[in-house]
C-alpha cells in the first residue's frame, strides 16, 4: 500500500471574498473555480490544493493520496478490520481527484485518501518554485483536539501505517504528536488544543528555499500583511539540532477567517524505524518552536481555529 503526503484541505472562511484577497490575492494562488458556497484553489497545475468553505473558519476535512485505486481498498481492508465506518465517493467539482474514502479520526476530523484522475498520481508535493512569491504546494497538516493524541496516533500507526516522528510528552503524558507516511519528516500533526473549540493549528504550504522565504515576505509587506511568528527554524530535536525531527524551517499567518497559515521547507528524510521522544514543558517552547531567535509569540500557543 503507498499513501502519499496530503494532497487537499478543505477549510471554512467568514467571508469568502476577503479569504480569496489573501489566498489568490496576496499568496498567488490560481482560481480553479468558485461559486457563493465555495472557491476551488491551486498552487500550480490544475489539481485543486485547497477548497475554501463559506460559512464560519477552521478544518472541513483533509486528503492524502495514493499511487492507485487499489490502494484504497487495501485501506477499506484496514478500516473494515478495525470496525472504522467509511464512505467511497467522487466529486467531480474537484479537479485532480477520482476515487475518494473519507472517514473520521478518534479526534472527529475527517480525513480522506483520494486516487488522482487520470494518470495524476496524489500526493506528490512540488517543491521547486516558480521564482515568484507563490507556494509551491500543500505540505503537512497540524490538527487540534481534546483528544489524547497518543489515542490518534495509535490509530494513525496501527490502522493507516503511518509513522512515528517526533513526540513531545509534559509530565510522561503525549502533548503532541508529528506522524509521517512518506520519509519527510511530518505529514501530519496532532496537538491537544488550548481551547476546547480548536480544531485545527495550521495547513501548510511548502516553500522552496530561502530566497522564497524573502520574496513572499516582502509580498506580505507590499499587501499590508505582516507574519504571526517567523520566518525561524523549529528545533524540537533538541538545542543545536538543526538536523533532526523537527528541525524544518518556517513561518505562519493568518488567512482572514482566523485559519493559521504555515510556510514551511527544509523537513529532513528518514528511515521507517526512526523516531524522537523528549520531554518538555511549556517554559521550554520558545527555544522548541525557534532555534533562532526567542520570539514565539502566545498566540502561536494558545490560539487555533
Amino acid at each position: 500500500m503507498a499513501i502519499n503526503r496530503i494532497d487537499h484541505a478543505a477549510v471554512r472562511v467568514d467571508d469568502l471574498g476577503q479569504a480569496l484577497e489573501w489566498y489568490e490575492g496576496v499568496l498567488g494562488l490560481t482560481v480553479l473555480d468558485r461559486n457563493a458556497e465555495r472557491a476551488l484553489l491551486a498552487c500550480s497545475g490544475d489539481a485543486v490544493d485547497v477548497t475554501l468553505v463559506a460559512g464560519g473558519q477552521s478544518l472541513v476535512s483533509f486528503a492524502f493520496g495514493v499511487d492507485h485505486a487499489d490502494d484504497i481498498d487495501e485501506i477499506v481492508s484496514r478500516l473494515t478490520a478495525n470496525d472504522v465506518p467509511f464512505e467511497r465517493y467522487k466529486e467531480p467539482d474537484r479537479p485532480g481527484h477520482g476515487e475518494i474514502l473519507g472517514f473520521d479520526l478518534p479526534s472527529g476530523h475527517r480525513m480522506e485518501f483520494v486516487a488522482g484522475y487520470g494518470d495524476r498520481v496524489a500526493g506528490v508535493t512540488e517543491l521547486a518554485s516558480d521564482g515568484t512569491f507563490r507556494p509551491t504546494d500543500i505540505d503537512h497538516i497540524n490538527l487540534l483536539g481534546t483528544a489524547d493524541p497518543k489515542d490518534v496516533s495509535d490509530f494513525m500507526k496501527m490502522v493507516l501505517g503511518f509513522k512515528q516522528s517526533l513526540v513531545l510528552t509534559i509530565g510522561g503524558s503525549w502533548a503532541a504528536s508529528w506522524l509521517r507516511a512518506t520519509k519527510r519528516d511530518h505529514d501530519l500533526a496532532y496537538m491537544g488544543a488550548q481551547r476546547a473549540s480548536d480544531r485545527l493549528h495550521h495547513i501548510a504550504f511548502a516553500v522552496e528555499d530561502g530566497n522564497h522565504y524573502f520574496r513572499l515576505s516582502d509580498r506580505l509587506v507590499e499587501t499590508g500583511n505582516r507574519w504571526e511568528f517567523g520566518p525561524g527554524r523549529h528545533m524540537a530535536g533538541g538545542a543545536g539540532n538543526t538536523t533532526g525531527f523537527g528541525t524544518n524551517c518556517f513561518a505562519y499567518a493568518f488567512d482572514p477567517a482566523g485559519n493559521r497559515n504555515e510556510f514551511s521547507s527544509d523537513m529532513g528524510e528518514f528511515e521507517d524505524h526512526e523516531s524522537y521522544t523528549a520531554e518538555t514543558s511549556p517554559g521550554k517552547f520558545p527555544e522548541i518552536m525557534n532555534g533562532w531567535a526567542y520570539n514565539m509569540p502566545e498566540s502561536f500557543m494558545t490560539i487555533g481555529s
